[in-house]
């Protein structure tokens, strides 16, 4: 028959393995081998002791200490455990919200991302601002892969801290360029146009790589966007001419070699247009439309006021 001294010597070398097994589980490490340790010296001098009164009472002592300590750390652990699922659900929130474009989540009157459902949808008038990196071709050739890479991530990471501090966001990223959307105001994308020319000129002076030049097309009318995919993955697109239309002026920079180029379209939704000093382009033919699309290249009035009869004239018709 097992004796009294030697069922409390195997509980407590199994609480001490116990222990020992589910520090890491519950995030209690330091306080689980503690206890594990005194289960141990307790069962060590329950063994030892055997009938002896001192040994006894310190194997009493440590076994009591074991068995509050272990308590104390799963009481702890379940305490915390809100507060780490909460923290979880934060985490997954912010890294789902750097695949989703939040400002269109927003608009899609949803209070969360858990709560975006495949085929949400809108339609709302936008400007929308595509950005290219012109010969990026021989940027390719000239630099090693991982040197072109890191040149045109850096230039994507100012690029989006610039169309955020804009009210815009950035809705694709395009191989050497990409698209970004303005819902508040033209104001914002053309502001954010400039503030993109002014990023290159800081990244050219940094010497990171060789200079680069970038074109910029903008086009303002109605936006349908939304979300498309299946339960394992979801992704935002937008469909409309408007960003067709975006895409072909910002070929035309190219073509013209204009830094900034904007449809009339764009320029009419301006409220103060002394802001910029805007010279037509006049009608330019954009493949895949059937008409010529008035185009004029737009760059911003330096902080020393001077006369610009074009600007003038044009801001004039604006009022009229």
């Amino acid at each position: 028959m097992i004796s009294v001294t030697a069922a409390a010597a195997g509980a407590l070398a199994a609480l001490a393995v116990i222990a020992a097994g589910t520090g890491h589980a519950l995030r209690r490490p330091r306080e689980a081998l503690e206890a594990a340790a005194a289960a141990t010296f307790a069962a060590i001098a329950m063994i030892l002791g055997g009938d002896e009164a001192v040994l006894g009472g310190v194997a009493l002592v440590l076994g009591l200490a074991a068995i509050a300590r272990y308590a104390q750390a799963v009481v702890s652990a379940t305490r915390d455990a809100p507060a780490r699922l909460f923290a979880t659900f934060e985490r997954e929130s912010e890294a789902k919200g750097r695949f989703l474009p939040r400002t269109l989540v927003d608009r899609l009157g949803r209070n969360s991302l858990s709560d975006v459902q495949i085929g949400d949808r809108a339609t709302e008038r936008m400007t929308v601002l595509f950005a290219d990196i012109r010969d990026s071709t021989a940027l390719t050739e000239e630099l090693s892969s991982e040197d072109a890479f890191v040149l045109i991530a850096d230039f994507f990471a100012r690029s989006a801290r610039v169309v955020r501090e804009h009210r815009g966001s950035v809705d694709k990223y395009l191989g050497d360029g990409y698209m970004a959307l303005f819902p508040r105001c033209a104001e914002d994308a053309l502001d954010a146009a400039m503030a993109l020319q002014a990023a290159v000129r800081e990244l050219n002076r940094e010497g990171i790589g060789p200079p680069i030049e970038i074109g910029v097309g903008l086009h303002t009318g109605p936006v349908t966007f939304g979300t498309v995919g299946d339960a394992r993955h979801i992704d935002t697109t937008v469909v409309s001419d408007t960003v067709n239309t975006a895409k072909r002026v910002e070929g035309l920079s190219k073509r013209l070699r204009v830094p900034v180029v904007a449809t009339e379209d764009v320029m009419h939704l301006v409220r103060d247009a002394s802001r910029y000093i805007v010279r037509p382009l006049g009608a330019q033919a954009v493949r895949g439309k059937r008409d010529p699309v008035d185009v004029m290249a737009i760059e911003p009035m330096p902080d020393v006021r001077r006369i610009n009869t074009v600007q003038s004239s044009y801001a004039a018709k604006q009022r009229g």
